[in-house]
């Protein structure tokens, strides 16, 4: 509705400027004796000429917003040239001040109210040559109007200048308002990351830390006792305990680096052994893993994916080892540049549904982020005592991005 009202407004006011142009012209034309027969109302040939030239400029008028410039010219002909008025000049001046900014157009502005002058001096030499009656309106009516000509292009040229000032400069307060809002959100947001690294740092870091030095004295212990099974599971609580202490400092370091520069919160997986690292894990944990793993290229697998595979696999390796009845877990993982991956775990489970849902929820809850993450899905099932975890996973390739 507002931009109907705003060009139905420049619409009325281009006829409204056209309207007055046309009186002024034909004041401009009358003014000139050899415009007209003794008679004062039929036009010459040179008053027609110079009519014709006057009321094809006015038609100009309806683009002095977009080219002011060819208003300039053509106004400046037809004053001082042809011997019409200085409306359509005046016109385009008035928009060319509200915009100048580089030395040429205040040159341009110079030579256009000196065009104006020019007109208007020659119209009181023309005056002065009719009957008294008009010469004597001429003389009083020429001089006002170029008053008025010049104090209207100054007045409005200028209020437009300021106008535009006052825009850039909103625009530019707000700009600022809006980055200083940004920039504080920022320091908020980093003042809590780091609170909360402080907080994990000084309660789960600790805590690591106690049980990697606990683990390799209880290691020393089996080793003096001669019990090499103990020995051998001393130093896997041991290794296991100082790789999550690894890993959760550096996730602290990006929880304090934060925003687009901050880190990734473990080396990036490097492939299939570390899938077999984590059977192996999971086997020296009492967990038995039936393994079938196809997977073409997947270490030339984008970080993002390979990452997820990983991590998926051990949130469902954990919670086979912590939920499934004979501590048995069959792995399926396929998949190929294009074609996308599959994976499925399956065991057996001895609790009852809720126990379950209570123990597992929260792991598969993030196996389904995970998944989302690189545009995947994942959903699980359970029936006659099995439980069922079925994840897909996009792998697009070059062709396919």
């Amino acid at each position: 509705m507002r931009r109907w009202a705003l060009r139905f407004g420049r619409i009325l006011a281009v006829i409204l400027m056209i309207a007055v142009g046309l009186v002024l012209l034909s004041f401009a034309i009358l003014a000139d004796s050899r415009n007209t027969l003794p008679d004062g109302e039929t036009l010459t040939n040179l008053g027609l000429v110079r009519f014709a030239c006057g009321f094809f400029a006015l038609f100009l008028i309806p683009f002095y917003r977009r080219t002011p410039l060819l208003l300039i010219g053509a106004g400046a002909l037809c004053a001082v040239g042809v011997g019409t008025d200085p409306f359509v000049l005046a016109i385009g001046l008035t928009v060319w001040l509200g915009r100048a900014e580089k030395r040429w157009e205040w040159w341009v502005f110079g030579g256009g109210m000196a065009a104006i002058l020019v007109s208007a001096v020659r119209m009181l030499l023309m005056v002065r040559l009719q009957a008294d009656d008009v010469r004597e309106v001429g003389m009083i009516a020429i001089p006002v109007l170029l008053v008025l000509c010049l104090c209207l292009i100054v007045g409005i040229g200028m209020w437009s200048r300021q106008r535009k000032r006052t825009e850039v400069a909103a625009a530019s307060a707000d700009k600022a308002q809006r980055s200083a809002d940004q920039l504080a959100g920022d320091l908020a947001r980093q003042r809590e990351r780091e609170d909360l690294a402080r907080e994990v740092h000084d309660t789960l870091a600790s805590r690591l830390s106690a049980i990697a030095l606990q683990t390799g004295s209880l290691e020393d212990v089996a080793r003096k006792a001669g019990d090499p099974e103990l020995d051998d599971a001393m130093r896997a609580v041991r290794a296991n305990a100082t790789s999550a202490l690894g890993d959760l400092r550096s996730l602290l370091s990006s929880l304090r680096a934060g925003g687009a520069q901050a880190q990734s919160p473990s080396a990036p997986p490097a492939g299939i052994s570390d899938i077999n690292d984590l059977f192996t894990d999971a086997s020296a944990a009492g967990l038995s893993i039936t393994p079938y793993v196809v997977l073409d290229g997947f270490a030339e697998a984008p970080d993002g994916l390979r990452r997820a595979v990983i991590r998926i696999t051990q949130e469902a390796l954990t919670n086979a080892l912590r939920h499934s009845s004979d501590k048995a877990v069959s792995v399926r993982i396929e998949g190929a540049p294009g074609q996308g991956i599959r994976l499925e775990y399956r065991n057996r489970y001895g609790y009852g549904p809720d126990e379950f849902d209570d123990g597992a929820g929260s792991g598969l809850h993030g196996v389904a982020e995970r998944a989302r993450l690189v545009g995947g899905r994942a959903q699980y099932s359970r029936s006659n005592g099995e439980f069922a975890l079925a994840v897909e996973l996009p792998w697009a390739t070059e062709r396919t991005r």
